[in-house]
């Protein structure tokens, strides 16, 4: 991993998440304090969004909601609501909105909202494995970190859960509150994580597991040398910086009076500090590239728990029949979701998702030119289609995620059939113990022939930035 010394359209189809604050999300919809003045937005699910409108026309709203909790700073959600989600709107007046605008526009005017978080963090030590020193804690409302990691690797780990746990609550408003946060315990060694999994290390590949009965996700990484290079950096950088401090005070008495010589010194200052913040620019790079597979393994893991503990947690057929909640998602849409969210981008300071994975686009553009499997296998796939215990699996899993994850796009982002009252009678019909195919048709209300035909001309046209080419005429 090389490191760098010095010598993140009109169709809004993404949410972006800015991240300004912890915040949890069961806090979105609840006003703030003290008193902004906001825009308020109403949704026809009852869900209340305050905040600044950007753009309205007759498809969508284009909205920023902004949160601000008492004690934390401020967090700000871009986002786009269909015209068709909307119960009601209340806007505010010229000098009002002017005044909100300004307002939001110093929260992060340089982008560096994401590190001053990381900074701020209060970690306490904690005990790992047998061990009762060698990790630092991080508790949030939705989730308790423990790692065994480097704390770069750790505060930004405990920032973007964060980020996804509010970026969950956008497309799944939570419907139960978890008896208690989900523990995330994040390993920084691979014979760490090896050693939490215990004697079912050999047995899985994945880089994270997800134990619902404990409400526990362990997750492995190995980013040791990455750290020390990194360390060796900033501490090179800041030695720089303070001897650029200390040559610029020189140089101000030296030449006081004398303006051109004084300038001529001070240029050269401003190009070793611009060259300096360049190199950080390039090193939090290279560690969001070092790391991205490691966020996108707790993404994935952390969606399993947050759907499980907070919006559909698991109900035996007979409770779904007697009324007393819909149940769980099936397996395969459990799946796709996680996989959206696993792909998330932070840009910028934003968490984006709903675009299209480039690289996983392909391989399922590949497959759907081939022979992808059927959806009403896919339908009725169980947890061990998705689970690769050993390599021969390997190829198995493969496909079941890769159509997993096109169905779901194509029913989030093309129909927008999540979140329906036909939704709710779907779980509720499989739940139950209805035959799955039937009560998916009744869902989407095609027959699966017809579906299959229109996801397959979706993936096909699909481009990574979520949009569709044009139909051949």
């Amino acid at each position: 991993m090389p490191f760098w010394h010095s010598k993140r359209g009109d169709r809004v189809r993404i949410l972006a998440v800015t991240l300004l604050a912890l915040l949890a999300p069961t806090l979105l919809a609840q006003p703030a304090a003290p008193a902004w003045p906001f825009d308020e937005l109403t949704l026809l699910n009852g869900a209340r969004f305050q905040g600044l409108i950007l753009k309205e026309t007759a498809a969508a709203t284009d909205f920023q909601v902004v949160v601000r909790k008492p004690g934390r700073p401020t967090m700000t959600l871009t986002t786009s609501f269909a015209a068709r989600e909307i119960a009601g709107v209340k806007r505010l007046g010229e000098a009002d909105r002017a005044a909100l605008q300004a307002k939001l526009a110093e929260l992060d005017p340089r982008g560096e909202g994401e590190r001053k978080q990381m900074e701020s963090l209060d970690l306490t030590d904690a005990g790992w494995l047998d061990r009762p020193t060698g990790a630092r804690r991080y508790a949030s409302e939705r989730f308790v970190l423990v790692s065994g990691a480097s704390e770069e690797v750790t505060r930004r780990a405990a920032v973007r859960l964060e980020q996804i746990y509010a970026a969950f609550a956008r497309f799944f408003p939570p419907r139960h509150a978890p008896d208690r946060p989900t523990t995330v315990v994040l390993a920084g060694r691979a014979e760490d994580y090896r050693q939490l999994l215990g004697r079912n290390a050999t047995q899985v590949l994945n880089a994270a597991i997800y134990d619902p009965a404990a409400n526990r996700i362990v997750c492995g990484s190995d980013l040791r040398e990455f750290d020390e290079q990194l360390t060796a950096s900033r501490a090179k950088h800041k030695l720089g910086r303070a001897r650029l401090d200390e040559y610029e005070a020189e140089v101000r008495v030296l030449y006081k009076g004398a303006k051109p010589e004084l300038d001529r010194h001070l240029v050269v200052v401003q190009r070793e500090r611009d060259r300096l913040r360049e190199a950080d620019r390039q090193n939090l790079i290279a560690f969001d590239r070092a790391t991205r597979r490691l966020f996108a393994i707790l993404y994935h893991e952390a969606f399993h728990s947050y759907i499980a503990t907070s919006v559909y947690p698991p109900a035996t057929a007979a409770e779904v029949r007697a009324g007393r909640g819909p149940g769980e998602l099936p397996r395969w849409l459990n799946e796709g979701l996680a996989q959206i969210f696993e792909t998330a981008v932070v840009e910028a300071g934003e968490l984006r998702v709903g675009h299209a994975d480039a690289e996983r686009l392909d391989r399922a553009q590949a497959m759907f030119r081939a022979k992808p499997p059927g959806v009403g296998e896919v339908l009725r796939a169980g947890p061990e289609q998705y689970l690769a215990a050993h390599s021969g699996q390997k190829s198995d899993a493969s496909r079941a995620y890769l159509m997993s994850w096109a169905v779901t796009f194509h029913l989030t982002f093309e129909r927008r059939n999540l979140g329906t009252a036909e939704f709710t009678t779907y779980l509720e019909a499989v739940n139950a113990g209805g035959d799955p195919v039937a009560a998916f048709e009744a869902w989407v209300g095609q027959d699966v022939p017809a579906f299959e035909a229109e996801l397959r001309d979706t993936i096909l046209r699909l481009t990574p930035d979520g949009t569709l080419t044009p139909k051949r005429p």
